[in-house]
Order: structure tokens, then sequence, then C-alpha cells
């Protein structure tokens, strides 16, 4: 059931992805917490795809993006991983909504940010790199667990190029920087609090 009910709003957010370059693509399937969303628990990502540490290297850009904008609290990774460990979750799993009520009695986040990388690719043509990413990221009640929005993003490092390939994106890194800008500054003007706020 779970596993339907995630398929489904994967093809529903592909399906508005492809129906115009407005990305990223917000879904708000329930409010974010009144009390605000200054305390943040960012959840190791999912790889759905063969690229070599993938999750890892988009989690890790996604939460300095985050750490850099000065305006949330982000909870620690090693605060997270020791949770994972005494709570037996693989790091290559998803935590259930009971285990994530579980880690929000013991950090008390406001939200959890939880990810899914669906493809990701670097290939070389010619003198340049042609990058790809694609992803999904979750944000949970850090008290219930509750799935509150949905963010499908893609993007190719092409769609920076302006003139003579300046602009273009030619790592992976760099178009998950990018990327993960755009995501947070997205959720901020979609009315996200902060801890400035």
């Amino acid at each position: 059931m779970k596993y339907s009910s995630l398929c489904s709003l994967i093809l529903f957010l592909s399906l508005l992805a492809g129906c115009g370059k407005e990305v990223p693509v917000l879904q708000k399937l329930e409010a974010l917490p009144a009390q605000g969303s200054c305390k943040i628990a960012v959840l190791p990502f999912l790889d759905k795809i063969s690229y070599p540490q993938g999750g890892a290297i988009v989690y890790k850009v996604f939460f300095s993006e985050l750490v850099a904008t000065g305006r949330f609290q982000v909870f620690p990774e090693g605060d997270i991983q020791e949770l994972y460990q005494q709570l037996l979750i693989y790091p290559i799993q998803q935590p259930n909504r009971e285990q994530l009520e579980m880690i929000g009695g013991r950090l008390n986040p406001d939200l959890f940010i939880g990810g899914t990388i669906l493809k990701m690719e670097e290939r070389k043509q010619g003198d340049y790199v042609d990058t790809e990413l694609t992803l999904i990221l979750h944000l949970y009640d850090g008290k219930s667990g509750q799935l509150l929005w949905s963010t499908y993003h893609r993007r190719l490092g092409s769609e920076y190029q302006q003139i003579m390939h300046l602009g273009r994106i030619n790592s992976i890194t760099g178009l998950a920087r990018r990327m993960s800008q755009e995501i947070i500054a997205d959720w901020l003007e979609q009315g996200m609090t902060t801890c400035t706020e």
C-alpha cells in the first residue's frame, strides 16, 4: 500500500514536471507545523541509481546548502546516524512513520527532510560534460512523521548555459548545489518559516 502510494506520487510529479519548464514542482499534502520549521533533521537520501555514492553526494551537498542559509538549526549528521544504528535502520531504507516518531521523540525536530535520487548521470561529450540529476525531497512532520510536502526536481547542467558554454554546470556536485538552492528558495517562497522569523 505504502509503495503504491509512493509510486503514484512519483508518477504524478513526473507528469507535472513534463508539462513545462517550471521546476521544482512542489506538492503540498498538509500544512507545515504551526510552530514553524526552525529545527530540521535531514535523513540519509535513498539511491534508485547506479551512480557510485550518488545519494551520499547529494545528501552532503543539500545538507551544506541548508546550513549555509543560516536560517535553520540543522541536526548534525552524526546524530541521525547514531539513531539509525540504535533503531536498526539501514541507510539504504527510509524510516517508516513509527520510526520517524521515535527519532522525533529523541531529537524533537520541527521537520524531517528525506530524499530519493531517481537519476544521476555525468557523461563526457567532446570538450564538455553532460550532467543530469532527478530527485524527490519529502518534508515530514517532526513529531508524527506524517508526510507534509513533496518536491520533484529535474535538471540538466546544460539548462544553465548562456553564451559559448558559459554557466553550463559540468559536475554532479555543482548541479546538486544549484538544485538544492532552487529547492530551498522555493520552500521559503511557498511559506516555510525559519528560525529568524
